[in-house]
């Protein structure tokens, strides 16, 4: 009931899947890439992932570095642009609040992974969406609270945003 269902909506003439699962990371994604990726082999690829590499190793000292979030994440867009050449990428960028469950301590990770991500759009010519600022800019509008009211998880006015944001970067590609 978020954004790619928004994004279904917007865009009735288009299949869009949704193979996110809440709570993975990049490892997870390396172990269902295969099946939820490359046997479907999309047109259109959007990666959102990242703030639950941060989450996890503070809270549940489940270790994922930022360079293993970036070797990871290389890999999945290798294996993408070697196998099927033609699909377009987007590269999201994760992003948090300081509200919720948010914690301090997970700014010098997610900063690191942000740059990341920013990074391999750069290297792999990917698009990009720097969904931090973005979100930051609605701050003129909306409270934090309206948008994530955990800091991590979007509300419905987020996944609004996220979709129109999306959209934005998508419709030209697509050639709406």
């Amino acid at each position: 009931y978020g954004y790619v269902r928004k994004i279904q909506e917007a865009l009735p003439n288009h299949e869009v899947i949704n193979r996110g699962i809440s709570g993975n990371r990049t490892i997870d994604l390396m172990q269902r890439w295969q099946k939820d990726t490359l046997d479907l082999q999309p047109d259109f690829l959007s990666i959102f992932i990242g703030i639950n590499e941060v989450w996890h190793y503070h809270y549940d000292q489940k270790v994922l570095t930022p360079r293993m979030f970036e070797d990871y994440y290389e890999n999945l867009i290798k294996q993408v642009q070697y196998l099927l050449p033609n699909t377009k990428i987007l590269l999201i960028e994760p992003f948090v609040f300081p509200i919720g469950v948010y914690q301090k301590s997970w700014d010098v990770e997610l900063i690191e992974e942000q740059k990341i991500v920013k990074k391999l759009a750069k290297e792999f010519n990917t698009l990009y969406l720097p969904l931090q600022s973005i979100l930051n800019d609605q701050l003129k509008r909306y409270s934090m609270a309206d948008m994530a009211g955990d800091g991590v998880h979007p509300s419905d006015l987020g996944h609004e945003i996220i979709k129109d944001a999306i959209l934005k970067v998508i419709k030209p590609v697509l050639g709406l």
